[in-house]
């Protein structure tokens, strides 16, 4: 028997619809499992869910609308609140390109039996990523510092953001919403610090404005004092040198033309909001905390995930079965000396 058999065969790994809804049938008589299961599938609205799951699927994971569509519309409803429940989404997504790593020989610890978190999963992954980026992106980021082991760099774009601060909660690298990190980049000094040896990853931000502001961040989005960052001495010279010597923020170190095309990215997120007609509020106290979760995409493709997540008529939509995000706490707020 293969190995994929076995797993699938194995008790552990197996759920029946039926043995779930027997349980809320006095003695199990097959009369009322069937009228309950019959309810069920008349549930108003199941076929549009369907195609409403199998789309946010494609586009999210970019899994073939054929491999899904063997699904009842009854199990692609529990399939998709089972997931939701058991997976954040951004761990998903990071596992998926942890097998792609692997398979191109980029993961340096291949034995996949010697990883038991999702933690451990995302660091090895954002140092193979980290190790494939600087030439990919050098156009995009200002490196202050960079070694076989450190890299200290400032990312002038939304998409070198991302790229550098993956496997991390920081806002400034919040999917499919620049709104964060263009902001913070035009208030002043973002810097990503990134062990390309362990995955540790660190963002520090220097306010230029009149609100003085030096902090730290860690890979949870969580506010801590600058001891606490594990980033060696010579690194935090690295940053003070760059922020007392080069007071100009992130965006104004951009070219005109690449300038423009972070302007734009803000400009069709605002327009899209209004075209929504709902206002669009930025939480300014901190710098990497995100406020909450948020799927909104600045392209006419977000349509779908837009009417789903805010469409409520008494009609089951993926919205209504998606459970939210929590927030993360920012700890405490102490940083490094204000400059």
């Amino acid at each position: 028997m293969s190995r994929i058999r076995n797993l699938k065969t194995n008790p552990e790994h197996i759920i029946n619809m039926i043995d779930i809804v027997e349980l809320f049938v006095p003695e199990k008589k097959t009369k009322y499992v069937e009228t309950l299961m019959r309810v069920m599938k008349k549930t108003k609205n199941l076929d549009e869910y369907q195609k409403e799951v199998i789309a946010s699927y494609k586009k999210d994971y970019g899994i073939s609308e054929e491999d899904l569509s063997d699904f009842t519309p009854l199990q692609l409803m529990f399939m998709y609140r089972f997931i939701d429940i058991m997976f954040n989404h951004n761990d998903l997504k990071s596992f998926m390109k942890f097998c792609e790593y692997n398979e191109r020989g980029l993961i340096e610890q291949s034995d996949l039996s010697r990883y038991s978190t999702f933690d451990e999963i995302m660091v090895a992954t954002g140092i193979a990523e980290v190790k494939t980026l600087e030439k990919d992106l050098e156009k995009q980021i200002k490196v202050i510092y960079s070694d076989d082991e450190w890299i200290v760099l400032r990312p002038l774009t939304y998409h070198s953001s991302r790229k550098y601060g993956s496997s991390t909660k920081w806002c400034t690298t919040q999917e499919n919403n620049p709104e964060y990190f263009i902001r913070y980049a035009k208030r002043g000094i973002l810097l990503y610090m990134i062990n390309k040896v362990t995955g540790l990853k660190v963002a520090c931000f220097k306010s230029l404005d009149l609100e003085p502001e030096f902090s730290f961040w860690n890979q949870a989005d969580t506010r801590i004092d600058s001891i606490e960052s594990e980033l060696p001495l010579f690194i935090m010279e690295c940053i003070k040198e760059e922020v007392f010597k080069n007071p100009v923020s992130n965006l104004l170190l951009l070219s005109e033309e690449d300038l423009k095309k972070q302007e734009e990215l803000m400009n069709r997120r605002e327009k899209y909001l209004i075209s929504r007609e709902e206002p669009m509020e930025v939480a300014m106290e901190s710098p990497m905390v995100d406020e909450g979760p948020t799927d909104m995409e600045v392209t006419e493709e977000s349509a779908l995930d837009m009417r789903v997540e805010n469409r409520y008529h008494g009609e089951l939509t993926v919205g209504d079965m998606r459970g939210g995000t929590a927030a993360y706490n920012t700890g405490f707020d102490i940083g490094m000396a204000r400059g």
